[in-house]
């Protein structure tokens, strides 16, 4: 009985004693200083709210959509260019000179 107990706390000594080295070893304090500090209150702001609150509104909106198609159309262009032109390039030149 006294033997395992005396194995025992050595077995118990060693173990603590390695953890302890490796501990050392590895274990490296960041050197960041800890500072309790005390967190002040800030008074908060008073804001008035007003004492009617917002109910729901209406509000209309009148849309025409048509879901068919135009049967006529016509289309008039205000700008008249002046002169013929005899190919597209001819008349792109012409559209960009004005």
């Amino acid at each position: 009985m006294a033997e395992q107990f005396v194995f025992y706390s050595l077995f118990l000594w060693q173990i603590g004693f390695i953890i302890g080295i490796l501990l050392k070893l590895f274990y490296k304090p960041s050197g960041k200083k800890f500072v309790p500090t005390v967190a002040q209150t800030i008074p908060a702001v008073e804001v008035v709210t007003p004492k009617v609150q917002p109910s729901h509104i209406d509000v209309e909106m009148k849309k025409n959509i048509s879901l068919q198609k135009a049967k006529t159309s016509s289309i008039q262009s205000d700008e008249v260019i002046k002169g013929k032109v005899s190919t597209q390039k001819e008349k792109l030149k012409q559209l960009r000179r004005g």
